[in-house]
């Protein structure tokens, strides 16, 4: 008798279990939570991959030249300094060895980038051939604002100076004239400013008033190309055939011309714009942070938009299991822990699938595709679970509901937080309205 009263409490908590709406939630929390774990081994792979490709875009353009930034032309002028001091009680004078620095009134560059994609492996990188030409126009050397007289100036040591971020770059010889008188470049770095490039020799005097420096430089580079606006009044031209080049630096173009083929873009700084002035001793400010130009990086974005994507993971597992669970429970049919599970990781293996099919066809036809197929896995699986035709399409449809929302949120990313409240608010409003009739307390 006492065996078959305890069988009888067994089959009751064992029916319980299986029957109680709220215990079944917990258990449907739980794994929901536990399905955290391998999501974020997803978003690891997706960091790691984003990782691997700036490493291949560093091996490659560490072979080819790297981003460019083109700082000058400018005039170098060494000159003594005379200070006294005092020495056992006698003056003297020290005769130091400075350089003093003067940039040019009017700044003209008119560039052409030839851009060009280098494979290795999956990936691509962007280089790109320059064809810089160069115009400086010099006013009369102020070396007055700097309290230095001509006598001070070693007049036979002037030099123009090209500062290029990596000479490498620096494909042929070249061909830059001083007052029309052709210019032999030499390499340069100079460790008191840091700066690298293009030294030209001159000859100047005293007497040396307005004076021109143009040229011709051919310069590869990758991904990036800047210029500083050295001039009183600098003007730069750039123009491609990358269809989509990104702006970037302190100054964007006043005018820009955008197509398939390629574009054109024009900027007219002032020195007003900028926060250092014409004339310098010895040091130079930091001319980089005027700078501007653009970048000519491939329009592979999928790495950030699939974390982006991964972020709603949680979400999409949430409300893919609420909306199975309320099937469950209208349509009386079981479904065991095991199943909810099984689901859950199509959910999670998806974001997977979605990374190694971005990187061979662009985030949005690896969306759709991996949406598809996780979309009609789970489709299949609902069959089985609820044997009716109606239920499952109703599956269906709200699983694609939620795949093309997370899509929008996505590529609408200035209104991603307005779409994403709305949306969660209807998927509230929903599920109340579904679940009103339900006894929570069975």
């Amino acid at each position: 008798m006492e065996t078959n009263t305890n069988l009888s409490l067994l089959e009751k908590f064992q029916d319980w279990i299986s029957s109680s709406t709220s215990l079944k939630l917990l258990i449907i929390g739980f794994i929901a939570l536990i399905l955290l774990i391998p999501q974020s081994l997803t978003t690891d792979l997706i960091n790691e991959r984003q990782a691997r490709l700036e490493e291949t875009e560093n091996e490659v353009t560490g072979k080819w030249s790297r981003a460019q930034t083109v700082i000058g032309p400018y005039l170098s002028l060494p000159y003594h300094y005379y200070r006294e001091v005092q020495s056992n009680g006698e003056n003297k004078v020290i005769k130091e060895l400075k350089t003093a620095y003067f940039l040019p009134d009017v700044l003209d560059i008119n560039g052409e980038l030839q851009a060009e994609s280098l494979h290795r492996g999956i990936f691509d990188v962007v280089v790109y051939r320059g064809d810089i030409q160069l115009k400086a126009d010099f006013g009369a050397i102020a070396l007055e604002k700097l309290y230095i007289t001509a006598e001070q100036v070693l007049w036979d040591q002037a030099s123009f100076l090209i500062s290029v971020s990596d000479l490498r770059g620096i494909g042929e010889n070249p061909e830059l004239k001083f007052n029309n008188i052709p210019l032999i470049s030499e390499p340069f770095t100079d460790a008191q400013t840091g700066m690298k490039g293009l030294q030209f020799p001159a000859t100047l005097d005293s007497l040396s008033r307005e004076f021109s420096f143009s040229g011709n430089l051919k310069l590869k580079g990758s991904k990036d190309f800047h210029v500083v606006p050295l001039g009183k009044t600098t003007s730069l031209k750039l123009s491609g055939n990358w269809p989509n080049p990104s702006f970037q630096g302190e100054f964007l173009p006043e005018e820009r011309i955008l197509t398939k083929d390629g574009f054109e873009s024009t900027w007219k700084i002032l020195h007003f714009n900028r926060a250092f002035g014409q004339e310098f001793t010895n040091t130079l400010p930091n001319f980089q942070e005027s700078a501007f130009g653009l970048s000519l990086k491939m329009p592979v974005d999928q790495y950030q938009q699939s974390i982006r994507t991964s972020k709603y993971a949680i979400l999409i597992i949430i409300l893919s299991f609420l909306a199975l669970f309320l099937m469950e429970t209208f349509t009386k049919t079981r479904i065991h822990p095991l199943q909810y599970t099984l689901v859950g990781f199509a959910l999670v293996l998806y974001y997977t699938l979605l990374i190694a099919l971005s990187e061979q066809f662009g985030f949005s036809i690896a969306y759709l595709i991996a949406s598809l197929a996780t979309v009609g896995l789970l489709a299949l699986y609902s069959k089985s679970l609820f044997s009716q035709l109606k239920t499952t399409g109703i599956f269906t449809g709200i699983l694609s509901i939620f795949y093309i929302f997370i899509f929008v949120i996505i590529k609408q990313q200035d209104y991603a937080l307005l779409i994403g409240s709305i949306g969660l608010f209807v998927a509230l409003a929903v599920t109340m309205f579904i679940s009103r009739k339900i006894d929570w307390y069975k």
